[in-house]
């Protein structure tokens, strides 16, 4: 089957929908994607139409989220077909991280619209914490007052 590689833009989101097969005759495709991203804070990649991928496709595919995230581009794939869903899941099982707080291989892949807002949240709340309580260097010392026992004058 041939490869397509549809592109919508939609303000600060490009949208991709892949159709066919990702493999090492149509990687390149995915080189491509990257021109003509000014502007752009997102790319999301509809996987449905997405019948077959290779282990080289695979690697496209994750070498392109690296790109978009090293120029600060948030990159999210979903509704992925079966197959290539098995790849991802047998390169993960095969190539586990060393260290259980990071993801394998396919962690860019893997990262969900939903997952990452709901991080977005927790930083953004953690950064206003951090904000509201000032700093022990800026807040003038204050010592506490010593407690009186109950029924003791002094």
């Amino acid at each position: 089957m041939d490869f397509q590689l549809m592109k919508r833009r939609y303000g600060p989101t490009v949208h991709l929908t892949p159709t066919g097969e990702l493999d090492l005759d149509t990687r390149a495709a995915l080189d491509e994607v990257q021109t003509d991203l000014d502007g752009v804070a997102a790319v999301a990649c509809d996987m449905r139409h997405l019948t077959f991928m290779d282990v080289t496709g695979l690697h496209g595919l994750i070498a392109l989220a690296h790109r978009l995230g090293t120029s600060g581009i948030a990159f999210f794939a979903y509704n992925w077909q079966p197959q290539p869903l098995r790849l991802i899941n047998l390169i993960d099982s095969l190539y586990p991280p060393a260290d259980r707080n990071h993801g394998g291989p396919t962690q860019l892949l893997r990262r969900s619209l939903q997952g990452s807002a709901t991080a977005a949240r927790a930083a953004g709340a953690a950064r206003a914490a951090r904000q509201d309580t000032p700093s022990r260097a800026t807040s003038p010392s204050v010592r506490p007052r010593a407690r009186s026992r109950a029924g003791s004058r002094t």
